[in-house]
């Protein structure tokens, strides 16, 4: 870390390479008589005592012992200033040609072979290993390998590639070669065990073959890692963009935006990788559509809705992986994960309690619960290829992205990992997909029915002593669930299991070596898109600098995505936007008034920036008068339920801060309330009991109202919230969601009017009730039915609700048709991605203020005399700044998926009927319609649903 340090400082000064520094590697290179790092001079006290080798480049740096002295192993690197005596630094070169250790008596040598960037490190003294015997010249002070005198020692700037020799002569390295013929020609040089190690998600370096490493990293609304060093000339803190969480993002129904946020993100993981100080793999997008609001992990992810979280893929994943930059670049910027397949939407009902041994993928539903480990999804077929499994075909087929997550349910009977009907034969043989797949973390083991690392050698027969383990019991030992991992077409392991095993059972034949070459050769196809293997001269990715993170164009971008973001719920009597903030006085009130890091949601990097971006610290900036009090907490009245994260009641119930909340809000003009959810409410690993504001935040809020009617509510989360006196109550209502490190700025832009809020409820906000209905049940339309698509109830805000500062209307142009007619014999034989129709809509600002507005477009059948949704959304389009008095015309195109039905054969069909065309918002659409004519007919473009395993 000091190393790296050191040379990130050189870097933000000087663009040149970084001086030698403390803790560099010695290792083994071309011998290059210009270089300095292959200088050294050894001197020799008299006696042989107290000798050393000392680098010319720097000479205050010698060679030492990096870790315990007596350590075989233990790398050499160059470090400190030599004081004699200093046990690790003290070395004798004797006459056969091995440095020898004063301190231990062990020699240096290559303990993994004579190859260019192979590390220095201590053995046992042999004077007859080849790796262990060096020539000194003190003329060109360079010690060489004597049984190879054209490598020399070097210490560091030790990285391999492409461009060193003698890797620029073979085939994966050559540029100009087909990428299947580079892969399989890498995949042909590489030994079984750097085959099996590759398969592990830290994807370590091969020096031997001068693969760099590839590690994942996260990457869902911002790069997940540390701050690089702060840059006082540009301002940068040096911590990566943190954006608003995805739910956020899904409610500016903007793709440009999501396309700059895509690209925001891949630039600085490819800053950060270049830096070696992150990952440019990132596990992002999470696009499995939010079905019940009940799920811990809906902040990370954009809508309820298919069709929109199949744009938002698309456009992410381009901007994480292309850059967008023009003309497009033969190299990737980043790769991306799309996970996590497929129909993940749960994370813990209630623990298992059914005894072993337990049924096989069993579903779960008595005598227990169920948690995603051992949940087996079972969704009718129509809902599994146009809602569950949509946003990933759009993903592959549109994005084109290069990774794919399994989830760690099973479905239909089969544990995801291991389903290579969906991985396999769906989407590789019919999609054209050639990524690789990635397990989520444990997903592999999780399909064995014991605990794997009570799997003690040795072996064979590698069978587990049966546990307590809450998986799906599918596979019942090592090899097995290994083999079925990689038979199914899952190739990389984010679990240790097959860092701990894979090796082993391939080498005792328990699994094919095949097998393995097929998953490396698929997982190294993306490091050759990322162009690690060619010549980084030749490209522009690599030379992203550090300062691209945290740029001031980045921060633009991240206030931009929280303020389209921004629900307006309510506003009666026209209490927002306060019109002169700083005359009045005003009173922040709430858990929230004063969140800084609470912003940045789940899965988000460093950040520092957000410390001084609350709405209280923005609104006193701007020298608002504000009077603040916290007035409660947030957390939970209700008991922990399984596996919710506990709360001490006397915390969950404290009203001791009413009275100075209720004081603040009598003594003001105004009253902000600032309210919501964190991450002990809503969370990866546990689900909510309930959709209410947890604690007593809503008695708050109710006396903040008995004290000053003119009370706004702003509520901070990312699943929804439904408290239903508020929405009958108070006048004016916020939907911010965890709006990043700027969310605070723009909440207060918002309140006063800086830009009118234009974004769109991404989900429906049900009723409370809504928790009555089974959590497990993945079928949309049962129990009354789930999301905008099915739910046949009263809900307390419909999905694509927003208000707006302004007002617009919305109509068909002039001269328009008001019907589309389409022939099922023709739609029939288009692909699925089809555009068939195009709706025109004209919007006209009639208010006061310019603002952005979102159009939608909705189909509604006439007859659902066979099951299908309600409504389903086709398309949808920002438009900006539509100034007061100007009428815009915006266009949604509606594709053939967004008329196919899949039946219980799997057959998809497009029949005939008669839809409303609803375009422009959810209160005042104008209207069309579409008359869709002939017999039912299969569309062949969709051929890929029958051959479901289901």
């Amino acid at each position: 870390t000091m190393s790296l340090t050191l040379c990130l400082s050189v870097l933000v000064l000087l663009p040149a390479a970084c001086a030698l520094s403390a803790g560099d590697v010695v290792a083994l290179f071309a011998c290059n008589t210009s270089s300095d790092r292959q200088g050294f001079v050894f001197n020799t006290a008299p006696g042989n005592l107290h000798a050393h080798i000392q680098s010319t480049a720097s000479p205050s740096l010698v060679f030492d012992i990096d870790g315990p002295s007596n350590a075989t192993g233990a790398l050499i690197h160059v470090w400190g200033s030599y004081t004699p005596p200093v046990a690790n630094q003290e070395w004798q070169l004797d006459p056969r040609g091995l440095i020898v250790s004063l301190y231990n008596n062990m020699c240096v040598g290559l303990p993994k072979g004579p190859y260019p960037g192979s590390p220095l490190a201590l053995m046992v003294c042999d004077p007859t290993d080849d790796v262990q015997l060096f020539s000194y010249s003190a003329t060109s002070t360079a010690f060489s390998l004597k049984s190879a005198p054209s490598l020399c020692l070097q210490a560091g700037d030790t990285d391999v590639d492409c461009t060193t020799p003698p890797f620029s002569s073979y085939a994966y390295c050559d540029a100009t070669l087909p990428i299947d013929d580079r892969v399989r020609d890498l995949v042909s040089r590489m030994t079984r065990q750097e085959k099996t190690a590759a398969l592990d998600s830290s994807s370590p370096a091969i020096p031997r073959l001068a693969v760099p490493a590839l590690p994942s990293g996260e990457g869902l609304h911002g790069v997940v890692s540390g701050c690089l060093p702060p840059n006082a000339t540009t301002g940068s803190t040096g911590c990566p963009t943190s954006f608003p969480c995805p739910m956020a993002l899904g409610a500016a129904f903007d793709p440009t935006l999501w396309l700059r946020v895509g690209t925001v993100i891949g630039t600085e993981a490819r800053a950060m990788y270049n830096a070696k100080a992150g990952s440019m793999w990132m596990f992002a997008p999470n696009i499995n559509p939010s079905r019940d609001p009940r799920w811990g992990r809906n902040q990370e992810v954009p809508s309820e809705d298919p069709v929109h979280v199949s744009t938002y893929a698309t456009m992410f994943i381009t901007g994480v992986q292309t850059g967008n930059v023009s003309p497009p670049s033969k190299y990737l910027l980043a790769a991306s994960t799309a996970k996590h397949l497929a129909v993940y939407d749960l994370e813990g009902y209630e623990p298992r309690t059914d005894p072993l041994p337990r049924p096989r993928s069993a579903r779960c539903d008595t005598p227990g619960g169920c948690q995603r480990w051992n949940f087996d999804a079972l969704p009718p077929a129509d809902d599994y290829v146009n809602y569950y499994l949509a946003p990933f075909h759009a993903a592959v087929s549109k994005a084109h992205v290069r990774s794919i997550m399994c989830s760690y349910n099973a479905q239909y009977g089969v544990p995801s990992c291991g389903y290579g009907a969906l991985q396999d034969d769906i989407v590789r043989a019919q999609w054209g997909w050639d990524g690789h797949v990635v397990s989520d973390y444990t997903a592999i083991e999780l399909m064995q029915d014991s605990v794997w690392n009570d799997c003690k050698p040795p072996y064979p027969p590698l069978q587990c002593t049966p546990g307590d383990f809450p998986s799906h019991n599918y596979t019942h030992t090592v090899p097995e669930t290994i083999n079925t991992a990689l038979v199914a077409g899952t190739d990389v392991d984010l679990g240790p299991l097959f860092n701990m095993w894979l090796d082993y059972v391939v080498a005792n034949g328990s699994v094919p070596e095949s097998l393995v070459d097929t998953a490396v050769a698929r997982f190294f196809r993306t490091h050759f898109m990322l162009g690690l293997f060619d010549d980084p001269a030749k490209q522009d990715f690599p030379h992203i600098p550090p300062s691209a993170v945290d740029s001031p164009e980045h921060r633009q971008v991240a206030l931009q995505a929280a303020q389209e973001a921004i629900v307006l719920l309510k506003n009666t009597r026209n209490l927002l936007p306060l019109q002169d903030p700083k005359s009045m006085k005003i009173a922040f009130i709430g858990p929230h008034a004063n969140i800084t890091q609470d912003l940045l949601s789940n899965y988000h990097g460093e950040n520092t920036l957000v410390n001084s971006h609350s709405p209280l610290q923005v609104a006193l900036q701007r020298g608002w008068p504000v009077e603040y009090a916290r007035g409660c907490n947030i957390c939970d009245v209700v008991p922990p339920g399984y596996p919710n994260m506990p709360c001490p009641p006397g915390k969950a119930t404290d009203r001791s801060g009413f009275p100075a909340a209720v004081q603040a809000a009598q003594a003001s003009d105004v009253a902000v309330v600032f309210v919501g959810l964190d991450q002990t409410s809503e969370a990866e690993n546990f689900d909510r009991n309930n959709v209410s504001l947890p604690g007593v935040q809503e008695d708050l809020i109710k006396a903040v109202v008995a004290a000053q009617p003119n009370t706004i509510v702003v509520l901070i989360n990312g699943g929804s919230v439904s408290s239903v006196w508020t929405a009958l109550n108070v006048p004016a209502i916020i939907e911010a969601f965890y709006g990043g490190e700027l969310g605070g700025d723009a909440i207060i832009d918002a309140l006063n009017g800086t830009f009118s809020p234009a974004g769109k409820l991404p989900v429906t906000i049900y009723y409370p009730n809504i928790t009555a209905r089974d959590i497990r049940d993945v079928d949309l339309s049962s129990e009354g039915g789930i999301t905008h698509l099915y739910f046949e109830g009263e809900v307390l805000y419909p999905f694509g609700w927003g208000l707006s500062y302004t007002k617009f209307s919305y109509a068909l142009p002039s001269g328009a048709a008001e019907s589309v007619h389409l022939n099922t014999a023709a739609l029939a034989s288009l692909s699925s991605d089809a555009a068939v129709a195009s709706f025109v809509v004209e919007i006209a600002n009639v208010g006061a203020m310019a603002s952005d507005c979102v159009v939608l477009g909705f189909l509604v059948p006439r007859d659902r005399s066979v099951r299908r949704p309600q409504q389903v959304l086709f398309d949808f389009t920002r438009l900006p700044a539509i100034a007061p008095g100007e009428t815009r015309t915006a266009a949604v195109t509606l594709s053939l998926a967004q008329l196919v039905r899949i039946d219980a054969t799997h057959s998809a069909w497009v029949e005939p009927g008669v839809y409303t065309v609803l375009l422009g918002d959810v209160e005042a659409p104008a209207v069309a319609a579409l008359h869709i004519m002939g017999p039912a007919a299969l569309v062949s473009g969709m051929a890929w649903t029958q051959r479901m395993d289901l």
